[in-house]
């Protein structure tokens, strides 16, 4: 309520619109939310309600990234502070709503190493999403890397840590983590940075003709990009880097590892980003209905996810006499395949069509494998490893698209993230092998 009152008193103080006065949009989305969370039974009001305060913080910061550069009066940044402070209030409510009826079994550990565990996922996530790939001219320059470790730390790895706290808490399984993770791919290429639908985004070489070589005229993107971003995305941005973060300690694999305020410096964080990469005129291509069915899909993922999620919480865990009798070599030697033989095909339709098939099918070969044979935390952080390892060997191959940099720091830049894939790796393999429950259930 108090962030819906200084959202609206910041359209009356504010400056004077070029048409006819009207209400924000994120007022009656603010008031519709704190009456849902009042009126809704638990948890869904609450949703709705965290739901609302994630749309209105990109908004917010929005805002305030404004007022640094001096374009708002002295009453508009107080104002809009209030609002973030309400924001921030809700948040914290909502949070605790959500979490409040958890079990002693959901417990969280209070042991120093889960600090740890949490700042190592949200760095694994910059660097599985963008500074492995070595693309831009940030590589080899350490303040530019120091800085993107922050930024994307809150860009992928803020929501990476709550879609798997979501997960966790509710009894869901992979299936359901990698269609939010679906859903977050989606929303970061179409409805963040936009760069689907960008016909030259940032000025990387080759862009156009990586695009235009599998162009869709009707929805104005191309097929490989299409791939790259949302598969790529799930892959790298987050499903490898939770694995392995996972499998550090097994302990807390199937835990919740955020509390009320971890949730809510997670949900701040990853609006904030958010809202600087849609504050750059670059990241607004997608035109209206693109936006429009790119949020569809967005829905329809966590829809799914929500359904998937449901159907394995209400069934019983199965586990298998078989668990654990998976040698990990092989699962290891065809990760490696699967990662390698999309990044290596062409970028027509005969790559796209290639990739789809590889990775779907390996992606068909652990679920059943897992529902069959037993799948433990080791196996997956075997295949999250074999990949990440992949996208940094292949960094070796190639100059970053845009920029000039040198090989002396290109190629450091290259080795020492690939040691801390190598060091992160082992480590979850080492350390997965401690998984005692190895249920089946654990990959479906």
């Amino acid at each position: 309520m108090v962030a819906a009152l200084a959202s609206g008193i910041l359209a009356v103080v504010g400056p004077p619109p070029n048409g006819p006065f009207g209400v924000p949009l994120i007022v009656p989305v603010l008031l519709a939310a704190a009456f849902a969370a009042r009126v809704l039974p638990g948890r869904i009001g609450a949703g709705i309600g965290l739901l609302a305060v994630v749309i209105a913080v990109a908004a917010a910061i929005r805002f305030l990234g404004a007022d640094l550069v001096g374009d708002r009066s002295v009453v508009e940044v107080a104002v809009g502070l209030v609002q973030f402070a309400g924001l921030g209030a809700a948040a914290y409510a909502a949070v605790r709503q959500l979490i409040a009826r958890r079990s002693d079994a959901e417990g969280r550990s209070h042991d120093a190493s889960r600090p740890a565990q949490i700042i190592g996922l949200l760095g694994m996530c910059a660097i599985g999403a963008e500074l492995l790939a070595a693309y831009d001219d940030s590589t080899g320059d350490p303040g530019a890397v120091a800085f993107a470790l922050i930024f994307f730390g809150a860009l992928y790895g803020a929501p990476a840590l709550l879609a798997r706290d979501l997960v966790r808490r509710c009894g869901w399984g992979w299936p359901s983590l990698l269609l939010l993770f679906a859903a977050l791919g989606t929303a970061q290429a179409c409805l963040i940075d936009q760069s689907m639908f960008s016909v030259d985004y940032q000025g990387y070489e080759g862009w156009q003709e990586t695009r235009q070589a599998t162009l869709i005229p009707a929805l104005g993107i191309g097929a490989t990009n299409a791939y790259n971003f949302i598969v790529g995305h799930v892959i790298y941005s987050f499903a490898a880097p939770v694995a392995l973060a996972e499998a550090w300690v097994p302990r807390r694999a199937r835990q919740p590892w955020l509390g009320p305020i971890g949730t809510v410096v997670a949900v701040l964080a990853y609006g904030g980003a958010a809202a600087l990469i849609l504050s750059d005129p670059e990241s607004r291509s997608g035109t209206p209905p693109q936006l429009a069915v790119s949020a569809g899909m967005v829905a329809a993922f966590i829809a799914a996810a929500a359904l998937i999620g449901r159907r394995r919480a209400s069934g019983s865990h199965r586990t298998t006499e078989f668990a654990g009798r998976l040698p990990v070599g092989p699962v290891f030697a065809i990760a490696l395949l699967a990662a390698v033989i999309p990044a290596l095909s062409s970028e027509g339709w005969g790559g796209v069509l290639v990739s789809l098939a590889v990775t779907g099918g390996f992606g068909i070969a652990i679920l059943v494998t897992a529902r069959t044979r037993g799948w433990s935390l080791r196996h997956s952080a075997v295949v999250a490893f074999a990949f990440l390892l992949v996208r940094g060997l292949l960094a070796f191959t190639y100059f970053p698209l845009i920029g000039d940099v040198a090989p002396v720091p290109k190629y450091a830049h290259n080795t020492i993230l690939i040691l801390v894939v190598v060091a992160t790796g082992w480590l979850a393999v080492r350390r997965g092998a401690g998984d005692g429950r190895k249920e089946a259930a654990h990959g479906s």
